[in-house]
């Protein structure tokens, strides 16, 4: 008998082909943050535009924007039932929105410009980090409770004004000289903040005292993202440093560490699989000289 080698096929047959990718156009300027909301069915983004932005994520139509940024939006963050929308803003500025219909609640000025913030459990309390105005002056950590009518302070419009009505702090937290918090987290219950730093550093608050509880130092630069997972019992970090660290946040120790080529930008821990997905690449400003590949610019996932 006589047989026919058989001719191997060089490429993997495709997998799930309906399944395409959809590109988001909506932004004329580098993205600086991108969040689904609890239920999966929104997502939230803002660039350094003044536009944050709120899309359908099953057909990628976009729902509307946030309006009367004045600066770059650093950061956005949805309530747990996407009634409300707090942005933060090169401005000085942290903003309150109704998430579905854009109508804007309150402004919470800052003495520097608003880098992160971020909702407790519940839709009560959220809190904002905000950079030193000047060097002599301290970044701060602002904890907010949602505004009531009786807690709002109206401002007369004028032309091209920010009509906001203005909204205090409940508390403020005095963080490190020479240093700023870039990102935050809520613990179980609301009880302690977790907040990543341009040093490197990883230090917890208790939100009542605004007492300094745990201190860590597990980067060697900046801090760049802080998620937690669903139950809130791990939590990980993305540096500028090239690696993400998977730490619990009770004790705060490393429990493991995530090295790559390139600083990562962002991190999160999948919902339903012991996966780690980190995004990562060179900056922004370098995109349009090197290819995808070699600027590292990939989403890598990694087991648990």
């Amino acid at each position: 008998f006589l047989f026919k080698p058989l001719k191997m096929s060089t490429s993997l047959p495709r997998v799930n082909s309906q399944f395409q990718p959809i590109l988001l156009k909506g932004h004329e300027r580098s993205i600086t943050a991108v969040k689904y909301n609890s239920d999966g069915d929104l997502l939230f983004t803002c660039a350094k535009d003044h536009k944050p932005t709120v899309w359908y994520s099953d057909t990628g139509e976009r729902l509307g924007t946030y309006g009367y940024h004045g600066g770059a939006t650093w950061d956005i963050d949805p309530s747990w039932d996407s009634q409300f929308v707090v942005t933060a803003c090169a401005d000085a500025n942290a903003r309150l929105f109704e998430a579905t219909t854009g109508k804007y609640i309150a402004r919470m000025p800052h003495k520097g410009v608003v880098r992160s913030v971020k909702w407790a459990d519940g839709n009560q309390l959220f809190c904002t980090a905000s950079d030193p105005f000047t060097s002599r002056d301290l970044g701060s950590i602002s904890i907010f409770e949602f505004p009531s009518e009786d807690d709002l302070t109206e401002v007369v419009p004028k032309k091209d004004s920010d009509p906001g009505a203005l909204h205090s702090a409940k508390s403020t937290i005095l963080v490190d000289d020479m240093d700023k918090a870039t990102c935050l987290s809520w613990t179980i219950a609301g009880e302690f903040i977790i907040a990543g730093f341009d040093s490197g550093n990883m230090v917890k608050y208790d939100v009542e005292t605004g007492k300094e509880v745990q201190r860590l130092k597990c980067h060697t630069e900046r801090v760049n993202r802080v998620n937690m997972n669903r139950e809130k019992t791990m939590l990980i970090t993305a540096s500028k440093d090239c690696t993400a660290k998977l730490i619990d946040p009770v004790n705060f120790e490393v429990v493991k560490t995530y090295k790559t080529e390139r600083p990562v930008n962002g991190a999160a821990i999948s919902p339903t699989h012991p996966h780690i997905l980190l995004g990562g690449g060179q900056d922004a400003q370098n995109v349009t000289t090197t290819a995808a590949s070699a600027g590292k610019i990939e989403t890598r996932f990694f087991h648990m």
